[in-house]
């Protein structure tokens, strides 16, 4: 894959979570037009929320998966006979939160809306 030319200003929205391109990025958002810049900020408006939701299902699942572990350990020491399948529990909990938050993110992050400064047409932000 070929590399970008270093005197391209093209900018994307990933890049304001890489800091080593935070001024390059900031160099290329001052040479946007108002409605340019309009539209990036909104992008990465959207793209920040949604990492910040995805990060807190990743830090709730983590908790649900401890409290559901040492749960199904307090059942499988006070229950007789097979009761192996009590440890799937916390995993299925998981895979319902990560997915779960994972639609909310994408939600939010399609809702946030661009705006020209002329009032011009509302677009979807984060959507394709």
């Amino acid at each position: 894959m070929p590399d970008k030319p270093q005197g391209d200003a093209q900018i994307a929205v990933d890049d304001v979570f890489d800091p080593a391109k935070h001024d390059a990025l900031a160099k290329a958002v001052s040479q946007l037009s108002p409605d340019e810049a309009a539209f990036f900020l909104s992008r990465l408006e959207a793209a920040v929320t949604k990492r910040k939701i995805q990060l807190t299902g990743y830090l709730v699942a983590m908790v649900v998966w401890l409290a559901g572990m040492l749960g199904a350990l307090a059942y499988y020491g006070t229950h007789d006979g097979f009761v192996g399948w009590i440890f799937l529990v916390p995993f299925g909990l998981v895979g319902l939160i990560l997915w779960g938050f994972g639609r909310w993110s994408e939600r939010v992050a399609r809702s946030i809306k661009v705006t020209g400064q002329r009032g011009g047409t509302e677009k979807p932000a984060a959507g394709k």
